[in-house]
């Protein structure tokens, strides 16, 4: 049904009223009604029944639909930009490439949710339910299982507490958003990218996040059951769990240090783990900016996407540790070991000035005397590092960038160095 726009306007007039419990008001009910393409920007829809209407590529930027039923409503390719959905019941809507950046859905709903086909013979009261309701009458088949989110952008969105069970959020940009004590239980995050995004206290059990961007996300209490993190990339990504298996000293060091990262120095302490024993010890994933890790054993652990920048390293031994693609800028390995480890695609650029450094040049990484003997550093950044008698010898070296660093300080017996940018002879 295709209201008029002057319908369309009478209609939310009365519903105002309706709101601020005024004569003559009235609430809007516009389920199943076609609404598709029209503007409802800075529109109050506070409250408004929108059961399975089409509302794809419709405007609702800065709209406010809290409260609103939009139960298995149709919002593809919708403009919901800075709108407020705080407490809307959205289960089963779908939402395939909507625009929801910066939207509020504090306790929104988005569950599995279905309309009865005409034929069912459900009860009065029973014409729409959720998948459990369908299943305690032996139903049909659900119309639709979950809220569809697929490609939707929900950059810096505030879904804390949303209910997201089943829903499908695959390649959604969820960068920034907060998803703090959200239920994302079984839902699918393939290639979703939530970087930066805080899910403290959040339900990912048997979430699918194969490909998904986790890095630097804040995963601080989240209950993580039956979840695969292979595949998914986690440089940075913060969880308290990494450390269950370490010994308690360690531990309440990896705890201290997530403190200080998270208060930005604040509170809390960086970890020192100056002559920890570490060998084989899996690390993945894990922040440790800033970190005290000299002379520690990490034989063969694995630090693959760690970031490990301004990290004391000196003297430690890391022969046959997984460094690949580690973030190690300004990292310290003045006479480290990293015999036959795999630090391809690790970036060891010199550490610029940022709004978290108390400092005003550049950090160069050190590596002085460092044994990077028989190790892979294909594809690796050591722009500007310090390479006083740093032994390369057999290594792999591969489209590796060495730009204005003392190249000529280092060995690099029977080392290969085809592709490799190399510095010129000024530098």
């Amino acid at each position: 049904m295709r209201l008029s726009i002057i319908e369309i306007k009478e209609i939310l007039e009365k519903h105002a009223k309706w709101l601020a419990k005024m004569p003559g008001g009235e609430r809007a009910d516009l389920s199943k009604h076609d609404l598709s393409g029209m503007d409802f920007s800075n529109a109050l829809m506070q409250s408004v029944r929108l059961t399975g209407a089409n509302l794809t590529n419709t405007k609702l930027a800065s709209a406010n639909l809290s409260y609103a039923d939009l139960f298995v409503a149709n919002l593809d390719n919708a403009n919901l930009s800075n709108a407020n959905l705080s407490r809307s019941d959205m289960r089963g809507a779908s939402l395939q490439s909507a625009n929801l950046n910066f939207a509020d859905l504090r306790e929104a709903d988005l569950r599995a949710g279905s309309f009865f086909n005409a034929e069912d013979e459900a009860p009065e009261g029973k014409r729409r339910a959720t998948v459990a309701d369908m299943i305690e009458i032996q139903a049909k088949t659900p119309v639709n299982t979950g809220a569809n989110l697929f490609g939707a952008t929900l950059f810096s969105a505030n879904l804390a507490d949303a209910q997201l069970s089943g829903a499908n959020l695959m390649s959604a940009n969820l960068a920034r958003a907060n998803l703090d004590g959200a239920n994302l239980n079984r839902t699918n995050l393939q290639k979703a990218n939530l970087a930066l995004a805080s899910l403290r206290g959040a339900d990912l059990t048997s979430a699918d996040i194969a490909s998904a961007d986790l890095q630097h996300a804040d995963l601080d209490g989240a209950m993580l059951h039956e979840i695969d993190f292979n595949g998914a990339h986690t440089t940075g990504m913060l969880y308290d769990e990494v450390g269950t298996h370490l010994p308690s000293k360690v531990r309440q060091s990896l705890s201290e240090h997530l403190t200080w990262i998270r208060s930005k120095g604040t509170i809390g302490s960086p970890a020192n783990l100056s002559g920890a024993q570490l060998p084989d010890t899996d690390l993945s994933g894990f922040n440790l900016f800033g970190a005290i890790l000299s002379n520690v054993n990490l034989r063969g652990a694995n630090l693959a996407g760690c970031i490990l920048s301004l990290a004391d390293l000196s003297w430690s031994n890391l022969d046959a540790a997984n460094l690949q693609k580690t973030i190690m800028n300004g990292v310290n390995l003045h006479q480290a070991s990293l015999r036959g480890a795999d630090l391809s695609s690790a970036d060891l650029d010199r550490l610029y000035p940022s709004a978290e450094l108390d400092k005003h040049d550049p950090i160069a990484s050190d590596l002085r005397k460092a044994v990077f003997e028989d190790a892979n550093l294909e594809g690796a950044n050591l722009r500007y590092a310090i390479l006083d008698n740093t032994n390369f010898s057999k290594a792999r070296l591969r489209n590796a960038n060495l730009i204005h660093s003392n190249f000529q300080d280092a060995v690099f017996e029977g080392a290969n160095l085809s592709d490799a940018i190399l510095p010129d002879k000024d530098d």
